[in-house]
């Protein structure tokens, strides 16, 4: 029975697809991810791979059954493939690339057009679903190569160009080859024939062609880029000095822009219809005819017409190794390739009688009675290999047993290793069902689940329970196919009985007759009807449509276009009124009398977009720009906290709002440098609201980003994040023990004004009104390689984070310098305090993956290394050990001790009576014989006569409260559980 082809399809709408259509096509919003509609034509329609789901009755030529598939030959947007750009939204780039997908996830139809096609560019790209090519890129050589019309090449032989022409309507080729090809037929001055671009060379005097073969003396290669070649006869009239010499530079201009010109020019004259048919050959309108093809294949009906690279076989890209040199063998103990010592005999078989293969067959059954070992290779490769040996050796077949797991192999250097795994146990096999299915084919994930196997099991049992999933796949029943329609998009559109209010991402309209589902870090996950179309076929995510709106009358105001009264005024008046009404014209626009190209504003019902404002520089921003905690509403820069972009959501939260979720961190988020109680703010001082803005440390505490910005010794793990303190221990000991000029306090780490000697605390700095901002020097390029230089609002320099007191707040600066403010952004909305934290901030060192190893070294640095000479030895009576205690419910063990001089404690209640440290009395020297004396070495010796083991006393209790009874105390009385920070907590 002949196969019915199927040319054509039918989308839910009723609209009806054919082969060549271009079309829309993304697969269902659960199973994709969020981009725009991918754009592709219809090469062909391929039937169903199970012949048995197709309906009964179908006529044919139509394809309405849910197995249909269609094989699309896609085009690239150019932010797919390219980090640039692109401001035309309707620009496509064509692909020699074709892939098979199902025909549900066809969305509707388009038109794709080649730029010399089209007569009016500006008048096509006004229609709906209309794109336009002139570029086509290849995914494998990662490069861009122009489209041209193939009528518009005539450097060909007739023959070859008739047979391009009639089968491609267009040609990919180099931008560089396009000269060439345009150019008139290229003809040898010495035999006549067609000169190809690769086997000619032409003289660079009279223009004319040559076959390398056919000059005298033959050459061998063309010359090098930037060199020419001149025939015999210009070389004479050279040098009698009667040929102008015109350099090939000028030539390569003039002819590029020549042909270029003539192209342009002929595309507009032969500008065709949008309508008429293209040509295709194999279901393709184009192939490769560049600098790497040759001319004669072309005529093959299956030569490859997909894009070529230049050759890499020779000494350029390959290397010739050196012969070795002969002589005997230097290391006789290394074994000889094919030896028996490297030849393992894994099966005898093909050698043994048909009786003793019979023998073995019997016995092999009695061993694997067991129903799993039936398939195991393992097994069955051991059983037949210990047969075999026993065999070798004539011994009994019967004798072969497989009670012993271990065996030698001819690799194993001797060493006995199991032949196959140990079976798994039920524990083992869940983890690692739960695992695998957590973290799929990532094995080394698995691995760490699974701490009892080794990597080689892993992988082997993967493999067996991979078969053994499909084993129990083609086990189960087929499911029925139901028969369902093509749908649009509508998995990506919200139900119409969905109550929820919705608003554009992108417009904020609240209004639309349908929503569409946002992609990911939008202000919001819906999409109105109008952004959702232009997102999904043009991938635009603003407001302004790209092509010009009509306005509608009823939407302009009432004022416009109604003549005012005449009225009587002066001639000042009147110049008044008319000044008056040109500002007001140029400030609001008049649609009636405005350019008819202008982009005119959306039409009511469109908001303008969500601006925050910044609560260290009080500045307004977008949303993205300014970030927002879900949690607290604090504002502030993106930049400035160590916001990245795709964490630019609505969902973000402040770290100390994270902190109480995920309690990475101390839960009481003081800082670590600043001091108890800073200094008053004072009236001018900026928001103290930015003191908000704290970052963990690695001893999980708590430094404000403004303390760690201004001290030296501090860095960052993740600079980008401005995550992990570190370096709080390198700190020197001075800046604990100096007095703050603001407070007068000498608890905290202090800072120095940048031109002065004054010392203060970044906070109480920041509360009396101090400068704070980014130093900008700019360095010479001759010196910039001297220092870690950044570039910072066009200007390339070294940065410093600077403090300035009152006296010297305002004081000018040499030597070009600048202070930026901590908001202030360049040109690619990077703030100073980001450029200078992901310059300066980040760890440097070596190891900066492991952040204990930096950690310890530091720790190494602050803390001397113990003497033992030196330390004072001690009799184990003399050690007296400290715990806490509750005087309520005698715990030894909580989180937080409370002190039991609390007003709120009940202390009739407590069980314990509460000691203090002088309670216990002084320390007691040990009496008696077994006193021990001291070495002048510091060892300690004993005397002779000490036979019984040293005891170490009984361990002091102090009683304190516990964190369980000092909540529960107030709960019985009625009061708040209100925890004041400012009170003694004592730490486990």
């Amino acid at each position: 029975m002949e196969k019915k082809v199927i040319t054509e399809g039918t989308l839910r709408s009723g609209e009806k697809v054919f082969v060549n259509d271009y079309v829309y096509v993304a697969a269902p919003w659960e199973k994709r991810d969020p981009v725009p509609y991918s754009i592709g034509r219809i090469i062909e329609f391929l039937s169903p791979d199970d012949t048995s789901a197709a309906p009964r009755g179908s006529e044919s030529g139509r394809a309405n059954n849910p197995g249909l598939r269609a094989r699309m030959a896609w085009f690239y947007r150019p932010h797919d493939v390219q980090d640039k750009g692109v401001g035309d939204h309707r620009l496509l780039l064509a692909a020699l690339f074709s892939e098979i997908v199902p025909f549900s996830h066809v969305r509707g139809k388009c038109i794709v057009r080649h730029r010399d096609k089209i007569a009016d560019l500006n008048a096509y790209k006004k229609k709906d679903d209309r794109f336009y090519f002139h570029q086509l890129f290849d995914p494998f050589t990662k490069d861009q190569y122009e489209v041209i019309l193939s009528t518009e090449i005539h450097n060909l032989p007739a023959h070859i160009k008739d047979v391009l022409v009639s089968r491609y309507e267009f040609v990919v080729c180099e931008r560089e080859a396009i000269p060439d090809l345009q150019d008139n037929l290229r003809l040898c001055e010495t035999c006549g024939d067609w000169c190809p671009g690769p086997e000619s060379v032409m003289c660079e005097l009279c223009k004319r062609h040559y076959h390398m073969e056919c000059v005298n003396p033959p050459l061998l290669s063309k010359p090098s880029r930037g060199y020419g070649w001149s025939c015999a006869s210009c070389n004479n009239k050279r040098e009698n000095k009667d040929l102008e010499v015109v350099t090939s530079k000028s030539r390569q201009g003039k002819d590029l822009a020549i042909v270029a010109a003539k192209a342009r020019a002929k595309a507009r004259a032969n500008a065709k219809l949008d309508e008429e048919n293209e040509r295709f050959w194999k279901g393709w309108s184009f192939r490769y005819f560049g600098q790497y093809t040759v001319a004669e294949d072309t005529l093959d009906p299956d030569d490859m017409i997909y894009v070529r690279a230049p050759t890499r076989i020779g000494p350029k890209f390959q290397v010739i190794p050196a012969p070795t040199p002969e002589g005997p063998r230097t290391d006789p103990d290394l074994p000889v390739r094919g030896d028996d010592s490297t030849v393992e005999i894994m099966s005898t078989f093909v050698h043994m009688s048909e009786e003793d293969c019979e023998k073995a067959e019997r016995r092999k059954n009695v061993l694997t009675a067991r129903r799993d070992l039936l398939h195991n290779v393992d097994w069955l490769e051991e059983v037949v290999r210990r047969f075999s040996e026993a065999w070798l050796k004539k011994q009994s077949i019967y004798s072969v047993n497989m009670r012993k797991p271990l065996c030698v192999r001819a690799f194993s250097d001797g060493k006995e290793v199991r032949y196959r795994d140990r079976d798994w146990s039920e524990v083992e096999d869940s983890i690692f069902d739960e695992s695998v299915r957590k973290h799929h084919s990532e094995l080394r994930h698995v691995r760490a689940d699974i701490k009892t196997r080794t990597m080689p099991e892993i992988v082997r049992h993967f493999g067996h329970w991979k078969a053994q999933q499909l084993l129990f796949k083609s086990l189960d029943p087929p499911e029925v196919p139901k028969t369902v329609v093509t749908n649009d998009d509508n998995t990506s559109i919200y139900g119409r009985n969905d109550r929820r209010v919705f608003t554009c991402a992108v417009c904020r309209t609240k209004e639309s007759e349908s929503w569409w589902k946002a992609p990911r870090n939008l202000f919001t996950n819906s999409m109105c009807d109008e952004c959702g179309i232009l997102w999904r076929k043009y991938a635009i995510k603003s407001a302004r449509n790209d092509r010009e709106k009509e306005v509608v009358s009823s939407k302009v105001h009432s004022h416009y276009g109604t003549p005012e009264p005449p009225t009587t005024r002066s001639g000042a008046a009147n110049a008044k009124a008319a000044s008056y009404a040109a500002e007001r014209q140029k400030r609001e626009g008049t649609p009636a009398a405005g350019p008819a190209n202008k982009k005119l504003r959306l039409a009511s019902g469109t908001s303008t977009p969500l601006r925050l404002v910044c609560s260290l520089c009080r500045k307004s921003g977008s949303q993205g720009s300014i970030v927002k905690c879900g949690a607290c509403g604090f504002t502030i820069h993106a930049g400035c906290v160590g916001v990245p972009p795709e964490d630019t959501t609505t969902a973000w939260l402040c770290e100390i709002c994270s902190n109480e979720q995920t309690q990475e961190s101390n839960l009481d988020p003081r800082c670590a440098l600043c001091p108890p109680q800073p200094a008053d703010r004072k009236k001018g001082a900026k928001d103290a609201s930015f003191l908000r803005a704290a970052k963990p440390t690695e001893f999980r505490g708590w430094v404000h980003i403004l303390c760690s910005t201004y001290n030296n010794q501090l860095e960052y793990t993740d600079a980008r994040r401005m995550r992990l303190v570190e370096g709080i221990v390198s700190i020197p000991k001075r800046n604990y023990t100096q007095r703050c000029s603001c407070c007068n306090g000498a608890d905290g780490c202090v800072s120095q004004c940048e031109q002065c000697l004054t010392m203060f605390h970044p906070v109480c700095a920041w509360n009396h009104g101090f400068k704070f901002g980014i130093e900008f020097a700019p360095v010479k390029p001759s010196q910039r390689k001297d220092f870690p230089t950044v570039e910072f609002r066009g200007e390339v320099g070294v940065m410093s984070a600077v403090i300035l007191c009152d006296n010297h707040g305002g004081s000018p600066l040499g030597n070009g310098k600048k202070i930026y403010e901590l908001c202030d952004v360049d040109e690619r909305g990077r703030t100073a305090l980001q450029v200078f934290t992901e310059t300066y901030k980040q760890a440097q060192n070596s190891e900066s993956t492991y952040g204990l190893l930096r950690k310890a070294r530091r720790l190494d640095e602050v803390v001397p290394a113990p003497r033992f000479d030196a330390v004072p030895s001690l009799h184990p009576s003399q050690v007296q050990l400290l715990e806490n205690q509750c005087v309520f419910c005698s715990t030894d063990s909580s989180p937080f001790w409370w002190s039991t001089d609390s007003p709120h404690l009940d202390m009739s209640r407590a069980v314990l009576k509460p000691k203090t440290l002088g309670d216990r009395g002084d320390m007691q020297q040990p009496q008696g014989d077994n006193q021990v004396a001291h070495s002048p070495q510091g060892d300690i010796t004993m005397n002779d006569a000490s036979d019984s083991p040293v005891k170490l006393e009984s361990v002091e209790k102090i009683l304190k409260v516990c964190h369980t009874c000092y909540f529960e105390q107030l709960k019985a009385k009625s009061i708040p559980v209100v925890v004041d920070l400012t009170a003694q907590i004592i730490v486990s």
